[in-house]
């Protein structure tokens, strides 16, 4: 499992739509995805979310089998607020502008204040890097959403465990 502290559990990664720059992200607190979870709901139910409006008419028009439906339903960011993941997870980045450092008090009250706008750099980022961002966050704190099924969940864990007790394992990585 590694260590439960989501401080203690980071990871730097290439961004594959403006190399050579990177972002450093760490795994969210509970109590941060709750939160995350909470403005998305709050998103949800105002009807501000992105794609919300549309989504929910195709699928009262078409029902759970339209390709937009079924997309919604699979993707991971489903439920959670973007930019709260992003605020909450993204820690360091090449760019030169700055993050501004926020604690849990001050992103919950932010958001609710001022309509989830803070006008900075996290701000600025187009919708790309914001969806690419909250994915990688989201990722390293419940990888259990990227699994498309309970048997890749199952190696993933195996492997993570014991790389020698996945079949074909022989000495650098499962085949």
């Amino acid at each position: 499992m590694g260590s439960p502290f989501a401080s203690h559990t980071t990871s730097d990664i290439p961004l594959p739509f403006d190399a050579p720059n990177w972002v450093q992200v760490r795994k969210l607190t509970g109590r941060e995805l709750e939160q995350a979870a909470a403005s998305g709901r709050d998103l949800f139910l105002g009807g501000n979310g992105r794609m919300f409006p549309a989504l929910l008419r195709r699928a009262l028009e078409h029902g759970a089998t339209d390709p937009d439906v079924l997309h919604a339903i699979r993707d991971p960011l489903t439920g959670y607020d973007r930019y709260a993941l992003v605020r909450f997870g993204l820690i360091a980045w090449s760019y030169p502008a700055p993050i501004v450092p926020r604690t849990f008090k001050e992103i919950v009250e932010g958001l609710a204040k001022h309509g989830g706008v803070f006008n900075d750099a996290i701000d600025d980022l187009d919708d790309e890097a914001v969806d690419f961002i909250a994915t990688e966050v989201l990722r390293l704190t419940k990888p259990q959403l990227f699994h498309a099924t309970e048997a890749d969940a199952e190696i993933e864990k195996k492997t993570a465990d014991d790389p020698a007790s996945v079949v074909g394992w022989e000495g650098t990585a499962a085949v």
